[in-house]
Formats: C-alpha cells, structure tokens, sequence
C-alpha cells in the first residue's frame, strides 16, 4: 500500500512577515498569504483528493480552505479535517520573539559563531539539536523537545496512514519548519538549510514501511 502525500505549506502571515518565531501562536494570513493559498490552489486544482487536512492552527486551514476552493475534481470536499497532530513546532517562550533573538539564545547556549538567524543553526546543528537546544534555552523548558515533536508527528503519520488507501491522494496543510524537519529526517539533512516559501507543495509517496520525498518546496510546478 502506497499513497500520494501532497503537504503544502500554509500561506505568509504577519508573523512570516515580520521574521518572527510562529510555532503554535495564530498569526491571521497577510494579503500576501491569502494569494500563496490561491496560488497553491491554481496549481493544484486538477489533482482530486481523497483527503484533506490540515493543522488545527487557523493559517492552515485557512490556507486549506483557499487551496480547495481553487480545485474542479473533489467535488465531495466540504472542510479540511483538523490534525492537531501536525501543528507547527511550539517554541516555548520563544513564541513571537523575532527569529534572530532566538537564534542567539541557541548559540549562546551552545557557543557557536556566525550565528545570525534561525537558519544559520541548521548548518551547524541536525534539526534534532535545534529543536533539543532551544527547549534547554527556554527557561520555562516548554519549547518542544525532538522526541516530544516527533512522538505527536508519528501519530499524525500513523492517522494518515490508517486513513489513506492504495494510490489514494492526500492534501496536508502544514508548517516550514515541520515540513524541513520532515523532509531532513527521512529524506536528509540537506533539506533543513532551504527557507521554506509560503504555498509551496512538496510530494512525498507514503507507503507502510518507507517515505520517499519528490518534490520539495516547489511553488512553480502545476500538477
């Protein structure tokens, strides 16, 4: 059994905007981020899914909303089903700060150099790292530890999983830093360091026991 993940990225909000740290806070979408979801939903308007989801925050499923508005084939779509189980990585105390404060903490912590942005840790650190360094630099210790994060995303995959059947096409609305956390864990490392654009569609085939990576961070293709 194998079917087709389509996992998009939800469109820019005021936090994306202003490059501040967006884990479970609700940013609303920016003008910009309601044409990313359209954008999305042009591109994807041919592919019939059999399932849609989203994250429970409200940018996703928004951005859910505006993608199937756009699509002519899944004429039985209603709303996208809610999946807490795939919100975007919590940051503790470092929710609404901007990126480049909380990247200071991290090196700090862990005195590293050259440290300038919430994507420079990427290169020197595994996404396991970041993710383990910040709920450390986080005094409240609050911010998601690696197993913590991916304990509640392997139960959203065992959901998809349980749910989608063979060559079945499934809409997941989601978030940058769990989609490259994904995308670093089973496809590699490499694919951390890209900043992730609002909109974009990444295509995984999913099967019992593997998860190849087709497409990643693409907002040009039209499927």
């Amino acid at each position: 059994m194998s079917f087709n993940l389509y996992l998009v990225r939800h469109g820019q909000t005021i936090f994306n905007k202003y490059n501040r740290m967006q884990g479970w806070s609700d940013a609303p979408l920016t003008e910009k981020g309601i044409a990313d979801g359209q954008a999305a939903g042009n591109r994807l308007a041919n592919v019939k899914f059999d399932h849609v989801f989203a994250s429970d925050l409200t940018r996703a499923v928004r951005t859910a909303r505006f993608i199937m508005n756009r699509n002519d084939v899944t004429p039985e779509y209603s709303e996208p089903t809610e999946l807490p189980q795939f919100r975007e990585e919590f940051f503790g105390t470092f929710e609404g700060l901007p990126g480049p404060q909380a990247a200071e903490a991290v090196a700090q912590l862990k005195q590293l150099s050259g440290i300038q942005s919430y994507g420079d840790l990427m290169v020197q650190m595994s996404q396991d790292e970041v993710m383990d360094a910040l709920h450390e630099a986080d005094l409240t210790h609050d911010a998601e530890s690696s197993v913590q994060f991916w304990n509640r995303i392997e139960d959203g995959l065992k959901i998809l999983k349980t749910t989608a059947k063979d060559d079945q096409n499934v809409l997941l609305v989601a978030h940058g830093t769990l989609i490259r956390n994904l995308a670093g864990k089973y496809a590699g490392h490499e694919y951390t360091l890209p900043s992730m654009h609002n909109g974009s569609i990444s295509k995984w085939v999913i099967s019992d026991d593997a998860m190849k990576l087709e497409v990643f961070n693409d907002i040009e293709k039209v499927w």
